[in-house]
């Protein structure tokens, strides 16, 4: 038996599944680490993008691709924990990719900048779109096995 869920069937064993996500509520101690390393990543971003110029750690990448890469898995991961949220995350992230760009002004030898920014949020869009995509193709795979 299947229900049909968002142009997808999806088999009634697969109900308590969210179409187009991964359930990890089913398994809470990973819940608990997918959410505590979530965080952990949004708290080391602001850490990173506010010490002092002296003390900043670069990798010959570049700061724009830095910016993508923290903020892309650091919304993966938040995808992940929150699956429902993708749209919320986004702008939340995007929002305090801003946030920190000013807060910025107070670090010494720092100093905000739009395309920090603009960095910064592409990579979190790029890291819930990952996850979304990853998710449909898995889904899809999934219900066709069944």
């Amino acid at each position: 038996m299947t229900m049909r869920t968002g142009g997808l069937s999806v088999p009634t064993d697969l109900r308590s599944a969210v179409v187009g996500t991964i359930d990890v509520s089913h398994d809470r101690l990973f819940s608990r680490v997918l959410r505590v390393s979530a965080w952990g990543c949004v708290v080391l971003i602001a850490v990173l993008s506010l010490l002092p110029a002296e003390d900043m750690v670069r990798t010959p990448l570049g700061g724009h691709v830095e910016h993508m890469t923290a903020y892309a898995g650091t919304a993966a991961l938040l995808r992940l924990s929150y699956p429902r949220q993708g749209k919320r995350i986004a702008v939340a992230m995007s929002m305090y990719a801003g946030l920190l760009e000013l807060l910025q002004n107070l670090a010494p030898g720092r100093h905000p900048a739009v395309a920090d920014w603009f960095f910064s949020s592409a990579g979190a869009l790029l890291g819930i779109v990952l996850i979304h995509v990853t998710c449909q193709v898995w889904w899809r795979r999934r219900a066709g096995q069944a």
